[in-house]
């Protein structure tokens, strides 16, 4: 799914029209629509304006489809926040930071459970002196 059809999809969420959505992001009368029908690409520009006025518009899911279309801005939680950027590139530069991230961390607890050559050693001795 690209991102217009994200857009167009929390546009009904919200229960807005096209007009009243792009009133709201400050861009011209009828650009929302234009780019759905022809299935464009949304600027960066627009999409920090979106993002700007939608707190609670999730910018992952807007970018990615991932996570849940909404968050809660104002909710506190025990974990540090997200930090998403002040630009699109910031948004995606720290997406695959965390992407990279949790591939390592992964990786490591993976590599915690690999064993040992030692551990390789006896098993096939034990194996050889079953046979």
């Amino acid at each position: 799914m690209k991102i217009i059809e994200r857009i167009v999809q929390f546009i009904k969420y919200k229960n807005l029209s096209m007009r009243a959505f792009d009133i709201s992001i400050g861009v011209g009368n009828g650009y929302t629509s234009k780019q759905a029908k022809t299935n464009a690409s949304v600027g960066s520009d627009v999409l920090e304006k979106i993002i700007d006025v939608y707190r609670d518009l999730s910018p992952l899911w807007l970018m990615t489809g991932e996570g849940p279309m909404t968050i809660d801005p104002d909710k506190s939680s025990d974990e540090p926040p997200l930090e998403y950027g002040n630009s699109i590139d910031d948004i995606i530069e720290n997406k695959i930071k965390r992407i990279v991230e949790d591939q390592f961390k992964e990786f490591s607890d993976k590599l915690d459970n690999f064993p040992t050559l030692e551990q390789i050693r006896q098993e096939i001795q034990n194996n050889l002196k079953k046979n």
